[in-house]
């Protein structure tokens, strides 16, 4: 299909002046099927039809109120974050007409180089929507589905895909990946599905919504992704993504969406794409409330050392006053013992002068790390974990405990117990920590914990909170 003809396509698409023979034998199949003339109201909405031609083909009036009938990416949206996802470390770029964004660094070398290999295992040649068959004048890629790979590192990559845009995974396609060679590309297009595809390809999912392509490889020469209608151009950079919605808020298709993938000129191309729908009869976002606090630094956390004065005057302490530990009530919840101990953590509480003294010493620590001023708000005592804990995977208050430290303080243990925590990018690090390290992490964002139970006699540490300060 030619590009021309694929534009006048589209263009029927957006004016949905009528009903193609797809569409009306969908109507009259799911209304002799005896199916629910609102929902199917709604998926004929959600589409881009107009309330006038629905009623018309349906012979119903619909019982529920209007403004339910929308885009529930709409919906949820407004509700959620007023017009967009936040996407930690994204950068929205500042183009009239079109929702883009690029993250850059969001797949590192080594997660590139594996999922480039992978790829190449299980090329085939690449299709478009409207047909099975290789379109080599329009589309001359080779696909690898790697979506349906049973591999726990693609996998892994597919659950960070939806986590960083926040979208449920419900609502997303197999994640593919492309190879293009010397010569291959293409053409300016959309993602949409056109109108004789939606009866079809959109099923019970609806339209295509927002793309998330990531660049595997930096590309000796060529091989840009262009948008013609907003004048907009990207060069391959290894582990860049891009991501943007084709679709306008009410639902229907955004033309500034149409992009080119040019032919590569030198060397090779290799991306991954995956792309979101607009149904899945769930909430569209699927993040925590904290998930939605803004990213101050770009990883999320990082390991130091505790400024030796202070660590020693910490250490004094807790072995002068470690007989007077106390069991600890109050995290109930997320602490708990997997053992036949019920004895999960306690404390030995701090004076008043020594935690003036942790929040004084970090707080300038912090503030250059995570280039805010800060308030401080909690410092707890120095918690006594015993053998057979675990700490659940949480994340801190949202209010008090945006910014943080853990302080390592002493431990007797049999095996190293790691401290499991998500960077900004929803990648799991596994983190070791001796007496005297401290790790500074954005406490309400991101998931951490020590899942795996204490072996060992105790490991103490303590936690210091703070937030960005009110100016």
């Amino acid at each position: 299909m030619t590009q021309d003809l694929r534009k006048q396509s589209l263009e029927q698409f957006l004016k949905k002046e009528s009903l193609n023979r797809d569409w009306k034998n969908w109507v009259r199949i799911n209304i002799k099927a005896g199916c629910d003339k609102n929902s199917m109201f709604k998926i004929m909405a959600d589409e881009g039809f107009s309330h006038d031609m629905i009623k018309d083909a349906l012979n119903f009036e619909p019982a529920i109120p209007l403004d339910q009938i929308i885009n529930p990416l709409k919906e949820s949206a407004t509700a959620q974050r007023g017009v967009a996802p936040f996407i930690p470390n994204a950068g929205r770029l500042p183009v009239d007409g079109l929702e883009l964004y690029i993250l850059e660094d969001f797949l590192n070398e080594a997660e590139c180089e594996y999922l480039v290999a992978k790829t190449m295992a299980g090329l085939r040649p690449s299709t478009i929507t409207s047909s099975e068959e290789p379109d080599k004048y329009f589309r001359s890629s080779s696909t690898c589905e790697l979506g349906i790979l049973t591999d726990d590192f693609i996998k892994d990559i597919d659950r960070r895909i939806c986590a960083v845009v926040g979208l449920d995974p419900a609502y997303s396609e197999v994640m593919q990946g492309q190879h293009y060679e010397v010569g291959q590309e293409f053409k300016a297009h959309t993602d949409v599905f056109e109108q004789e595809e939606l009866a079809q390809q959109a099923g019970t999912q609806g339209q295509r919504s927002y793309t998330f392509m990531i660049y595997l490889n930096d590309v000796a020469e060529g091989g840009e992704t262009s948008f013609p209608n907003i004048d907009k151009i990207f060069v391959p950079k290894r582990g860049m993504a891009v991501i943007w919605n084709s679709l306008h808020p009410d639902g229907t298709v955004n033309q500034n969406s149409l992009h080119h993938a040019h032919p590569v000129k030198k060397g090779s191309k290799t991306v991954i794409t995956k792309w979101f729908r607009t149904r899945a009869g769930l909430p569209v976002f699927s993040r925590e409330e904290n998930e939605n606090i803004a990213n101050f630094t770009r990883i999320g956390f990082q390991k130091d050392t505790l400024p030796k004065p202070l660590f020693e005057k910490l250490i004094k302490f807790y072995h002068d006053n470690r007989a007077q530990q106390v069991e600890e009530t109050g995290a109930k919840g997320f602490i708990e013992n997997t053992g036949a101990s019920p004895k999960s953590s306690s404390l030995v509480e701090l004076t008043p002068a020594l935690q003036k003294d942790i929040h004084s010493c970090l707080r300038p620590v912090l503030e250059l790390w995570s280039g805010i001023r800060l308030d401080p708000t909690y410092v707890y005592g120095i918690r006594i974990y015993h053998n057979g804990t675990v700490l659940k995977a949480h994340r801190d208050r949202i209010d008090t405990h945006i910014i943080s430290a853990i302080i390592n303080i002493d431990q007797e243990v049999n095996k190293d117990w790691p401290l499991y925590i998500e960077d900004n990018y929803y990648r799991q690090h596994r983190v070791m920590m001796k007496p005297g390290e401290i790790v500074y992490y954005e406490g309400g964002r991101l998931s951490h914990g020590r899942p795996v139970p204490l072996d060992g006699h105790h490991f103490a540490n303590i936690f210091c909170h703070f937030r960005p300060l009110e100016e």
